[in-house]
């Protein structure tokens, strides 16, 4: 399998499928980088083909004939003999692995190489479309960092779907043992995927150590022998030319935008939701404010009277707007006091300014009632207003009504000889009380 663009050609200076993606992902370099995808297209997107070893690896692909390469030996690595399939378990994982990524089969693949990111599997849902199978698989393997670890150079042929020729190619696993299990596993941390993507982090020793592996000469060696074939079988088919330099870099783009969309969508929703929760804190906590500050008012609050005739005015200025007014002998419920003015729980939950002047927490005695012959005979001994708790037995027959108007839902009807208990009355004119089990209003002035 193949491990790094630069490996098959510079894709950032060829038209096609690859430039095209990569631009497309340097306009949308903020999104790209919240979905992990930062200059995704640089991995090798025909998996399985090309001739360099691992995606650790920077340098440039060697001439073809091999004579620029740059062989670098590490005291880090020893150098090492490969071990051509002498591990049959390794050649089972491996060979396990091809046939379900040919297949697709993610769930299969999350078992042979872990960590598998859903973006990596998404990518391989996709570029297994293109792929009918992996053939002449081959494991050119050198021991790992710690026992039971193993770096493993696989050479195989990729067959893609209608296309006669097969590709050579050579990717590098590092394969471990599940200390759990005792099987064998391929770190997926250092595959080619994480190696551009970067979604996990790795330990930079493994990573050194891995770097310093592809300098080795034979592994070199192997890279230009693998190259060089690649190389020859796209030059004689170009039905392979045209599937590795454009069908597949296409299909790509396809997804990287795809993915782009979904990173652009999951930031969208991640800054409403936040916006959501930013808003459900702020409005809990005004409603708290307020049910502290109700709380706290009603805890100071007295019963007051009003003294006199009064306006019930919107703001504490004898220029706001009148709201309604209290007469003689009228209760409310003061909340606050302040620069002469008492702020009053007026009606239905509205609150109102009246100059504290006219208010007392004394109630004050009720004036003489009208003769009977001074009043009108529709009304006599009617009042203008009723105090709390009073009981009024009934002359006629009333309606009790919902709210304070002629035109407002009955309530009940009272009749004649039953009683009704006043709760409070209104400079409109109605009088709220109580009917048996149930509250409304009478108008005033039927009241006797």
């Amino acid at each position: 399998m193949a491990n790094n663009n630069n490996d098959i050609k510079d894709t950032n200076n060829t038209e096609g499928g690859f430039g095209k993606a990569i631009e497309f992902c340097k306009k949308n370099v903020r999104y790209i980088a919240v979905a992990g995808l930062f200059v995704v297209l640089v991995i090798v997107l025909t998996k399985g083909i090309g001739g360099r070893n691992a995606a650790t690896t920077t340098e440039q692909p060697p001439a073809a004939d091999g004579t620029e390469m740059v062989v670098q030996d590490t005291e880090s690595v020893v150098e090492e003999a490969f071990m051509q399939d002498a591990y049959p378990e390794v050649n089972e994982l491996i060979t396990k692995y091809y046939k379900a990524y040919a297949k697709g089969n993610t769930k299969k693949l999350s078992k042979l190489a872990k960590p598998l990111t859903d973006m990596e599997k998404s990518y391989i849902s996709v570029f297994s479309q293109y792929v009918e199978g992996y053939q002449n698989i081959s494991c050119y393997t050198k021991s790992g960092m710690e026992q039971g670890s193993y770096i493993v150079s696989v050479y195989l042929e990729t067959k893609f779907k209608d296309v006669e020729t097969v590709a050579p190619g050579l990717e590098t696993f590092y394969v471990r043992t599940d200390l759990e299990t005792g099987k064998l596993y391929i770190d997926s941390l250092y595959g080619q995927f994480n190696a551009k993507m970067k979604e996990n982090d790795v330990d930079e020793e493994v990573a050194e150590f891995l770097s310093a592996f592809n300098k080795q000469s034979d592994v070199v060696a192997l890279e230009t022998e693998v190259w060089q074939k690649y190389e020859s079988a796209l030059a004689v088919d170009e039905n392979l030319k045209k599937m590795v330099d454009t069908t597949v870099p296409d299909a790509m783009t396809v997804w990287a935008h795809d993915q782009v969309a979904a990173a652009k969508k999951a930031e969208e929703e991640k800054v409403a939701a936040e916006e959501a929760a930013k808003k459900a804190q702020e409005e809990e906590a005004a409603k708290k404010a307020e049910e502290e500050k109700r709380q706290a008012e009603l805890a100071a609050a007295v019963t007051v009277y009003a003294i006199d005739n009064v306006n019930v005015r919107s703001q504490p200025s004898e220029e706001a707007e009148v709201l309604g007014k209290l007469e003689i002998g009228m209760q409310t419920t003061r909340l606050e006091e302040k620069d002469g003015w008492s702020r009053v729980d007026y009606t239905n939950g509205t609150q109102g300014y009246v100059k504290s002047e006219y208010l007392s927490t004394e109630q004050p005695a009720a004036p003489a009632e009208t003769p009977a012959e001074d009043t009108p005979s529709e009304n006599a001994g009617g009042r203008k207003y009723y105090t709390e708790g009073e009981v009024i037995t009934l002359s006629d027959t009333v309606n009790v009504r919902k709210s304070m108007s002629e035109d407002s839902e009955k309530v009940a009807t009272a009749f004649a000889g039953e009683q009704v208990t006043v709760i409070l009355s209104y400079a409109e004119g109605w009088t709220k009380v109580t009917y048996g089990d149930k509250t409304g209003f009478i108008k005033t002035e039927v009241l006797r």
